[in-house]
């Protein structure tokens, strides 16, 4: 493969890189990415710390119609004090008083002053505005009433979570700013949860990033009470003592729900998923993006790799069948990665090595059928259909650009030609002429050799490009035999139809000669030169002084493998040459 090729490789496989990258750092495709992504999530390990008071259809039909009144949350509140919970996060916003008036909300606010244990209330950013490279921005805050939150132990928790366009939430903000005034953090409401019973969180959640969530389990998996049994049966409350307990709606008619990549159609309660997220944090589980810069030099080697192999192994399918084992691969690590909580992003990373390899192997392709019409123009006419089909299976046996080799050259010419083109017309001689060369170029390409040549009445042909021919000497002198049978058939055909008898002389001999595309940059074909051929030429043209039909140099008479009876003709000189050329005749 020439020095040109291997960069027009390299750059066709590097623009396939750079059209990914750049849909890469565009983000298209995301919605593809996150559902494959889905298809990988996997159950995890769930905390058996974590249990939710479900607020659900049964405990609506036995306490009565949403919202409850707060009396009822201040009751329960007072049933745990007895075994007190490590937390309770309330997932419930009392933004306004109480529809039953201000008892309903002094008895909340009574409940939670003297709680032995921690409480977190929800607050919600309405709307969350996500800007690309800015933090997540809160406009207006829902919140719950100030006189309910006042005790220390007390804390508050955004509940927003990100959702994504195919409607599935995969993600939340770490923090927000909470009210302009203030200008303080609000962490996720799991996070505070945890941090309110002093549990402390590894790798920490860095402030105003978008993290991933690490689900554990399908909607239903974690724990979940009835509400209602905690108030009516003492067995449950001792089962909460030092639990993470979460407060939340999970009927369907109070419209707190999520797909989730578990979901398969099935949403998820709003608080099993805060349940999911104190779940991951408390088990150390992240599921970060492999850094841009990382994940770039990956989708751009990945591009580049199949170039390397289409240089290594230019002539087979090979290349198609190593970029897509090692594509297979990629896959394969990424699912290892994405276990160990590294997302890679698997379709720019595949689009990356498929672009490139169908690429590469379209412009092999389409440039191979090219050079083999080429091949195929080139020798079609002049060699056998075996020499043929063996250049057009491996074109890179041919060097166009030159090549020295040891050929077999031979050189024939009819006798007394202007003779025999004074007696007859143009037409009929080029009738006759045309007869001749198909018949004589019949013998020649029957025996793996090559015309080359047609010069005026002589023919010039080779064997040993472009193709090795161990046998080349053999060959050609078959041919040579052929010819002369040929033509005494010729001749009887010749002669019944009134033409003139046709005699050649024939001349072969072996020694190095250059073979190749030899021309201009307007015209040029295959052929040799060097003093080989006009050596075989001044062979040919001695049978006029010999009265022989075939005369070969010892070159030639060496280098057959099958026994024929010679007779030595003796040594002449040839232009060129110091030493003389001993020349013999069957």
């Amino acid at each position: 493969m020439t020095e040109r090729a291997r960069y027009l490789l390299i750059g066709i496989a590097g623009a396939a890189s750079a059209v990914v990258l750049i849909s890469f750092s565009l983000g298209l495709f995301s919605g593809l990415e996150y559902f494959l992504e889905d298809l990988l999530v996997s159950p995890k390990a769930i905390s058996d710390r974590i249990v939710i008071l479900a607020i659900d259809d049964e405990s609506l039909q036995r306490l009565g119609q949403w919202p409850w009144p707060r009396a009822l949350f201040a009751r329960a509140l007072e049933t745990l004090e007895a075994h007190p919970p490590g937390v309770v996060g309330i997932d419930v916003i009392f933004a306004e008083p109480s529809r039953l008036g201000a008892a309903d909300d002094g008895a909340f606010r009574a409940a939670l002053k003297d709680l032995p244990y921690p409480v977190v209330f929800p607050a919600e950013a309405v709307p969350l505005t996500l800007e690309r490279g800015e933090p997540p921005q809160a406009g207006r805050w829902v919140l719950t009433l100030p006189e309910f939150v006042e005790r220390s132990g007390i804390g508050v928790g955004h509940v927003n979570l990100i959702l994504d366009h195919d409607g599935v939430v995969r993600r939340f903000p770490t923090t927000l700013s909470y009210l302009p005034a203030e200008n303080r953090p609000v962490r996720i409401f799991a996070q505070e949860l945890l941090e309110r019973m002093g549990y402390p969180i590894a790798p920490a959640l860095a402030e105003g990033a978008i993290e991933r969530i690490v689900y554990a389990a399908p909607a239903g998996s974690i724990r979940r009470i009835p509400f209602w049994r905690l108030l009516k049966e003492e067995g449950i409350r001792p089962t909460l003592e030092g639990k993470i307990v979460l407060i939340g709606a999970v009927a369907a008619d109070l419209h707190d729900t999520k797909l989730t990549p578990f979901s398969r159609g099935n949403e998820m309660p709003g608080v099993e998923i805060q349940a999911n997220i104190a779940n991951m944090l408390l088990s150390s589980q992240r599921l970060v993006d492999l850094g841009k810069t990382a994940m770039s030099l990956w989708v751009l080697l990945a591009g580049l790799l199949p170039a390397l192999f289409f240089i290594l192994w230019p002539r087979s399918l090979r290349p198609l069948g190593v970029s897509a084992g090692v594509g297979i691969s990629y896959t394969l690590i990424s699912i290892f990665l994405f276990e160990q909580g590294l997302a890679v992003d698997i379709i720019h990373l595949n689009a990356s090595w498929i672009l490139s390899a169908t690429s590469l192997f379209g412009w092999r392709y389409f440039s191979g059928e090219r050079e083999r019409r080429e091949m195929r123009v080139l020798f079609g006419k002049y060699v056998s259909g075996r020499i043929l089909e063996e250049v057009l299976k491996d074109p890179k046996k041919v060097a166009l650009g030159g090549e020295e080799k040891e050929l077999t050259i031979l050189f024939s010419d009819i006798r007394g030609f202007t003779t025999i083109s004074e007696r007859t017309s143009p037409p009929e001689l080029v009738r006759i002429l045309n007869k001749y060369f198909s018949r004589m170029s019949a013998q020649i390409i029957a025996q793996e050799g090559v015309v080359d040549k047609y010069i005026g009445d002589a023919i010039m042909a080779f064997w040993g490009a472009p193709l090795e021919d161990p046998e080349q000497a053999d060959h050609a002198l078959k041919a040579a035999l052929g010819m002369v049978r040929e033509l005494r058939a010729l001749n009887q055909e010749l002669l019944a139809l009134g033409d003139p008898e046709i005699k050649i002389g024939i001349g072969l001999y072996t020694g190095p000669a250059v073979a190749g595309n030899i021309g201009s940059e307007f015209r040029f074909n295959y052929t040799i030169i060097g003093d080989t051929v006009n050596v075989a030429s001044r062979l040919e043209g001695l049978n006029k002084e010999y009265a022989t039909e075939i005369i070969i140099g010892e070159s030639t008479k060496n280098k057959l493998k099958v026994s024929y009876p010679f007779r030595f003709l003796g040594e002449v000189s040839v232009k060129g040459r110091k030493e003389p050329v001993r020349i013999y005749t069957l």
